[in-house]
């Protein structure tokens, strides 16, 4: 099985989620809590983290596509360059897994990054690697290459070294249809 990324209409994230979930589809929707201003003070809203993408895991076959893409709120699934679905590595899922379940606040950043690769040595985010760019030495920019974005997360102060295994690990010529 694979993760897939399910292209949905503007704010139709929750209810394609849903909708998959009640159908039986491992589904995974990253939610990050961003800042907006109200009335009174300034409120913390879920917001989906990549708009209008949901991730499914399934074995894609012609009639799963037809299941998939006829789900009202679903535009289509997303494609690689080469034309074939595309499909997200099962590292980088669980990597975003694990910084949705460490951080509350992630940003999603342009891709690729200049800065320092550096990895985290203590901590909840042990063993992440990333980018830290110069005008935020707080935040490890994390690359997602088949997404083509990276994450940004709050470090704060946690202890990291220079990271050498940025070729193997996070080429930014890497795709999952080589």
């Amino acid at each position: 099985m694979s993760w897939y990324i399910v292209y949905t209409r503007y704010y139709h994230e929750r209810s394609v989620y849903k909708r998959l979930q009640q159908k039986g589809f491992e589904v995974y929707l990253p939610v990050t809590m961003i800042s907006r201003p109200g009335k009174r003070e300034v409120r913390q809203v879920p917001t989906p983290l990549f708009p209008r993408y949901v991730f499914v895991r399934c074995y894609l076959e012609m009639y799963v596509h037809l299941e998939l893409i006829t789900l009202p709120g679903v535009l289509r699934l997303l494609e690689s360059a080469r034309g074939r679905f595309l499909e997200v590595p099962q590292e980088e899922m669980r990597l975003l897994q694990q910084l949705m379940s460490v951080a509350l606040s992630l940003e999603r950043a342009a891709y690729p990054l200049e800065g320092k690769w550096m990895q985290v040595e203590r901590g909840p985010l042990l063993g992440i690697a990333g980018v830290v760019c110069q005008g935020s030495p707080g935040t490890l920019f994390v690359p997602m290459p088949s997404l083509h974005a990276s994450i940004g997360v709050n470090i704060g102060d946690a202890p990291v070294t220079p990271y050498t295994d940025v070729q193997k690990q996070f080429s930014p010529t890497h795709s999952s249809d080589e």
